[in-house]
């Protein structure tokens, strides 16, 4: 066989790529993918599969035990760190928002670079800002380089955030025919449902003049944009898919995934639980100014009600006053038939049987606690053995994290395995965890499995839904439709604040397809 030109070659080549730490845990197991010029590359797995740490070989922060890397056809050693990868032409732009907030625009695009613009020991501002208004200009990023990041909405810093890794190699090359190779890890993950759409039409627009590694648990986005798609499980290489020659579904991708089917029968209607005639909350005529107006709604004992809508609709504001994080202005909020204060605190609305989960992992957990004091934290009732002074039961806190980690399919050693060494999808497992054992009467879920992996939401679904089959009542704010078709009863679309229409999840279901 003859071997491929240059002009013939892959843009870069990864062939066989084996990685183990510790001498036990075989993160990669001759793993191989190919990158071409101006193509976006999906690559999928579960947590844990392997794909952060092929992107850190490639991005020189960790070195491989075995596997070549070819660029352009020829065979080249791997990168001892990313300022030598960004010379390769490869940057990485991670899922944690990498931007500095009280940098100004044009700081945070040449941060690490100032050496290239010092004259005489002094920084070159002029000539700092000019090339920061070029790239952003010619990547059609619409923003003032002298503004602060924190000022910029979300998708625009993640696009900085991509201008940054492209100038960043523009300024290390070796070779000024180097094309970018710009990884994504999660990009759309902090992003409204409007806000990744935008994102992604201004990264097709960049695959004229760059190729993209796209690392994502988002299946639909990775059908609907990229060119082709490897699928990583338990370090190993399990598919790949053209998906400009094939017809590839989300079932097929999912199967891949995690090694089994989706529970796609949650959407079959006849499967749906019928909601209790007991009402567990009322919410009449509730308003805070600026953010929301004149909402009512009866929520059931069993009923999930999904409060669904654009970026700055007040929907998130709703579930946070509900869950007393925020007061209202105007109107009435009623709990098991008792009228609540506007500013009644948490804890309280948590002894009338509210509990709020944000699905941010870093506010419902304590990262440096062991599972089981994390989920023994909201139980401590069930744990204290009675007595003139009550004295915690560890006995009885190890069996009930022990539970949850067989129920949830929690990935850790032990329960007293720290918060802070779990994948992503594990740590949001123990935070759904410590609301199963507290079993509150209404569960206020806010974006619950946001940035995990596939696998990981369907068993957060799996419990979920056997909550709501036991009773418990649940209000869902999410940026991904299908949530709300897995989860909901009814959804209530809100937009500028006010209350708009009442579907069903039929009704949902089709006005989101169009």
């Amino acid at each position: 066989m003859s071997m491929a030109t240059p002009a013939e070659a892959p843009l870069l080549e990864v062939r066989g790529v084996s990685k183990t730490f510790d001498g036990v845990v075989r993160a990669l197991d001759e793993v191989t993918i190919t990158v071409h010029q101006n193509e976006i590359v999906g690559v999928v797995g579960e947590n844990g599969a392997g794909k952060s740490t092929l992107m850190k070989i490639l991005v020189g922060v960790y070195a491989p035990d075995k596997g070549e890397l070819y660029y352009r056809g020829r065979r080249v050693p791997f990168p001892r760190d990313p300022k030598e990868a960004a010379g390769r032409g490869i940057s990485i732009v991670y899922q944690e928002k990498g931007v500095i907030p009280h940098l100004q625009v044009y700081q945070f695009l040449l941060l690490g670079h100032e050496d290239k613009y010092v004259k005489f020991s002094s920084l070159q501002i002029d000539t700092m800002k000019r090339v920061a208004g070029e790239i952003l200009e010619e990547l059609r990023v619409d923003c003032d380089i002298e503004s602060f990041m924190y000022e910029l909405p979300l998708s625009t810093q993640k696009m900085v955030e991509i201008a940054k890794a492209i100038l960043s190699i523009r300024l290390e090359r070796e070779d000024t025919d180097t094309t970018p190779i710009i990884i994504l890890d999660e990009p759309t993950a902090p992003l409204a449902i409007e806000e990744r759409q935008g994102l992604f039409n201004d990264i097709l627009a960049m695959k004229r003049n760059s190729s993209f590694i796209f690392v994502s648990h988002i299946i639909p986005e990775v059908r609907e944009f990229a060119d082709r798609v490897y699928v990583l499980r338990d370090g190993k290489q399990v598919a790949y898919h053209d998906l400009t020659r094939e017809k590839v579904t989300e079932e097929d991708l999912f199967r891949a995934i995690v090694g089994r089917g989706s529970s796609e029968y949650l959407y079959k209607p006849g499967l749906e639980k019928a909601v209790g005639e007991e009402i567990a909350l009322t919410a009449s005529n509730l308003t805070k100014n600026s953010y929301y107006y004149d909402i009512s709604f009866h929520l059931h004992r069993g009923e999930c009600i999904g409060l669904f809508g654009p970026a700055g609709s007040g929907k998130s504001e709703i579930i946070r006053t509900i869950a007393g994080l925020v007061g209202f202005d105007k109107g009435s909020l009623t709990v098991k038939g008792q009228t609540v204060k506007a500013d009644e605190l948490p804890h309280l609305r948590l002894e009338r049987g509210i509990g709020y989960f944000s699905g941010e992992t870093g506010k419902e957990l304590f990262l440096n606690w062991p599972i089981a004091k994390n989920i023994s934290i909201v139980n401590i009732g069930r744990i204290l053995l009675t007595g003139r002074v009550p004295v915690i039961s560890f006995s009885a806190e190890r069996k009930m994290a022990e539970r949850i980690v067989k129920k949830l399919r929690i990935a850790a050693p032990s329960v007293n395995t720290d918060c802070t060494s779990l994948s992503g999808g594990s740590k949001q497992k123990v935070s759904v965890g410590k609301w199963l054992e507290r079993s509150p009467d209404i569960l206020l879920l806010e974006d619950p499995t946001i940035g995990i992996d596939v696998g990981a939401r369907e068993d957060i679904y799996e419990v979920l839904l056997e909550m709501k089959k036991s009773g418990a009542s649940m209000i869902l704010v999410s940026d991904d439709p299908k949530e709300y078709s897995i989860l909901c009863d009814t959804i209530i679309f809100i937009k500028g604040g006010r209350m708009q229409r009442v579907l069903s999840p039929a009704e949902f279901r089709e006005v989101t397809a169009a």
